[in-house]
């Protein structure tokens, strides 16, 4: 009976060890590195916000893109990458104000703040914070999620994406 006991004990004692360490990883989807270039008419596009939004729903991943129209994608959860699978991508040009960050996770952060999208938004303020206006740098169609005729299949590992616009 007393060995009944011990084996049921370092039974209990695997299984929630089990369970506590299956419970202590990384939560949230897998998420892949996503980088790229935006260009209109074969010149890149500077400050231009690229968002990923997965086309089967989940955290969406932005970035601006720099001088020679690069970017890094950030999700809203604070970490490097896109969910796998299909996107749609909208673009929006960025005017900023203050001191621009050459940092991509302060953009990312100051971009998702403005967008209210990061959840961790302390009263929408940022010295950094970017605003969306209509121009002629990013053309219409490419600012709406549901009129963006472009869309890209995040794998697993890393992804290049360069964006050719008309």
């Amino acid at each position: 009976m007393n060995s009944l006991l011990k084996a049921s004990a370092a039974v209990l004692v695997t299984m929630l060890t089990s369970v506590c360490l299956t419970g202590c990883g990384e939560s949230g989807p897998e998420l892949a590195s996503v980088s790229g270039k935006l260009t209109k008419g074969g010149q890149p596009l500077a400050s231009v916000s690229v968002t990923f939004s997965p086309s089967a729903g989940g955290p969406s991943s932005a970035a601006q893109t720099d001088a020679e129209g690069r970017f890094v994608l950030v999700s809203q959860s604070g970490k490097a990458g896109a969910v796998l699978g299909e996107h749609k991508v909208t673009l929006q040009h960025v005017e900023t104000s203050g001191s621009d960050s050459a940092d991509p996770m302060a953009r990312m952060k100051a971009m998702m703040d403005a967008r209210g999208g990061s959840g961790q938004n302390q009263g929408g303020r940022s010295s950094a914070a970017p605003t969306y206006e209509k121009s002629d740098v990013v053309p219409e169609e490419y600012t709406s999620a549901t009129k963006t005729p472009l869309k890209y299949t995040v794998s697993s590992g890393s992804n290049e994406f360069d964006i050719p616009l008309p």
